[in-house]
């Protein structure tokens, strides 16, 4: 019996991988991003999360949807993407199925997920919080949680001394909230207080790709394969949702801070004992101040911060793989017949 076959924009790595071949599914990849993705600014991107779509790109998908024929298509939202494409390939592919990858959190449903709404078969999201699946699920049906997965075989760990105590790569929406009301990320004040003070307190490397609105010098944002690496110059990593009230909701930070493997640190997310166990695992703060002493602590006790750091990255081999990914989304699919 012949395999359902999938195409992918992300991750490559199931089509190129031995667990993907041998997988239930028969896998391929295009890149929507051309040769080398890259991002609005032109900053290469190479995960399949931030490619802004180009024309080349769009006309190697449309190919290989016309080339494949595949039962399923999973994408992850890009810049410049349109609308239109899904419904010129599903004309290349009538029977294909749609599954939208959609990693971000929101308390209302975005409009990149009501516009592609008629289209969709399914839709992954990376939160187990009810009140959110149930709130998707009244525009697409077979909503499910799926977390993001890294392959450590693509960004072997380089041990170097880190040069920082702490890193955090991610934006600080503040000054786009005061400029656009509509914006709501309810964890944007904790999470500029918290880094600010990091700033004054601690030796901390920031990446984003807002500068303007961090008080203090920081670096441009990377992606894989050269993020892992970035965070290996610290000695602990941060993490800071924007929806902090959402339940097991683990952003890309928090899976690929683990696979960093350096201790983390994370402002307390709901239901995460569940997954961790704290000051095993990782560390979670409930307060700013509570964070500041945790962080001192830990930078004054290296051997149980390597401690973490290790059990963080095992818990992540065990758990978080793309492998991991592959065979829950397998699982999913049949949820839509395939």
């Amino acid at each position: 019996m012949a395999k359902p076959k999938l195409l992918v924009l992300h991750p490559k790595e199931w089509a190129t991988s031995d667990y993907g071949k041998n997988s239930r599914l028969d896998i391929s990849h295009v890149s929507i991003g051309g040769r080398i993705p890259k991002k609005r600014n032109g900053t290469p991107t190479f995960d399949g999360y931030a490619d802004m779509a180009t024309d080349n790109g769009m006309v190697d998908l449309r190919e290989a949807v016309r080339k494949i024929q595949p039962d399923a298509f999973l994408f992850w939202m890009h810049g410049n993407f349109p609308p239109a494409l899904l419904i010129q390939l599903r004309a290349i592919a009538p029977k294909m199925k749609f599954v939208n990858w959609f990693g971000n959190h929101r308390f209302n449903v975005p409009g990149n997920v009501t516009r592609y709404k008629q289209t969709l078969d399914m839709l992954l999201i990376n939160s187990k919080d009810s009140q959110q699946l149930a709130m998707y699920r009244k525009h697409v049906k077979h909503t499910f949680c799926l977390y993001d997965g890294f392959s450590p075989s693509e960004s072997p760990l380089v041990e170097s001394k880190p040069e920082y105590d702490l890193f955090f790569g991610g934006n600080s929406y503040m000054g786009g909230v005061s400029k656009n009301h509509k914006l709501d990320f309810p964890g944007g004040k904790i999470r500029y207080d918290l880094i600010v003070g990091c700033d004054k307190r601690f030796k901390i490397l920031v990446t984003t790709g807002y500068p303007q609105f961090w008080p203090f010098k920081t670096e441009p944002e990377v992606f894989h394969p050269h993020y892992a690496a970035k965070m290996r110059e610290a000695k602990i990593t941060l993490n800071v949702n924007h929806f902090p009230s959402l339940k097991q909701a683990y952003t890309r930070r928090t899976i690929r801070s683990l696979f960093a493997r350096r201790c983390h640190i994370t402002l307390y997310i709901p239901g995460m004992e569940a997954d961790f166990e704290n000051h095993k695992d990782l560390v979670w703060f409930h307060t700013i101040d509570e964070a500041f002493d945790l962080i001192r602590y830990y930078l004054d006790h290296d051997d149980k911060r390597e401690e973490i750091a290790w059990a963080g990255w095992n818990k992540a081999l065990q758990h978080y793989t793309f492998e991991n990914r592959l065979n829950e989304f397998s699982k999913q699919l049949r949820s839509i017949g395939v």
